[in-house]
């Protein structure tokens, strides 16, 4: 059975330490080169993590994503990487942050796990659900061409105010990521209704167990998404 828990990053460094593993891996199979100072997000408390842990295999991360919060000390990954070449995105994302916004990032999944809809269905839901916990309103992201509609019938928009129309080549130049946010975490208006229902339910409910179907085939997969501890904004 598959499992995915929510923690705020301090809490469970160890799977934090699991999770950047099995990231670095997937990374550089498609020529992504990845340094260890990247991974600093391991203690920082403004981040959240969301692990897809397999529990037949010694709980092994074989997927997951996370929620960096702005603060006023460190910038945004995604702001870091589009001010490179858009400084528009500072002004873009200062306005959000006393408000609570954060970055969804660092989404991914083992071939183990590919096509089970786990990253760009599953994960995303679940962090949009886990944003209303931590008192966020808006979320942003940089998102592959292939996760970028399915980010839309969330809710998400693009932020067509910078780089080409919001397109930048990231993370390396043959890759395009298409900048987003999705500007009401509460009442997600401009989601599509399955998935407004979907990502309400997971609100609702922080541990249950439930069958995914799924085009190759069905699973059984464990919801843990209470956090234990939320880091207050702006502390």
């Amino acid at each position: 059975m598959l499992r995915v828990r929510a923690f705020r990053a301090p809490d469970d460094m160890e799977a934090g330490e699991r999770f950047a593993l099995g990231h670095k891996k997937v990374l550089e199979d498609i020529g992504v080169k990845v340094t260890s100072g990247r991974n600093d997000w391991i203690a920082d408390p403004f981040v959240y993590v969301m692990v897809v842990e397999d529990t037949a295999n010694e709980n092994k991360v074989v997927g997951g994503a996370r929620l960096h919060v702005a603060n006023r000390e460190k910038e945004l990954p995604m702001v870091e990487a589009i001010g490179q070449v858009d400084d528009g995105i500072y002004p873009q994302v200062d306005v959000m942050v006393d408000d609570g916004v954060a970055e969804v990032c660092g989404l991914w999944n083992s071939n183990e796990i590919a096509g089970l809809g786990i990253g760009s269905n599953i994960l995303v839901r679940i962090c949009i659900a886990i944003a209303k916990q931590a008192n966020l309103t808006k979320l942003v992201a940089l998102v592959a061409r292939h996760t970028l509609r399915k980010a839309i019938q969330k809710g998400f928009e693009v932020i067509t105010t910078v780089g080409d129309e919001g397109k930048f080549n990231y993370p390396k130049l043959d890759l395009v990521a298409t900048a987003i946010v999705l500007n009401d975490v509460e009442d997600l208006s401009k989601a599509i209704e399955y998935e407004r229902i979907e990502i309400l339910e997971l609100r609702r409910r922080n541990f249950f167990v439930c069958t995914v179907k799924w085009p190759k085939g069905e699973f059984e997969l464990e919801y843990q998404l209470l956090l234990s501890s939320i880091q207050k904004i702006g502390i």
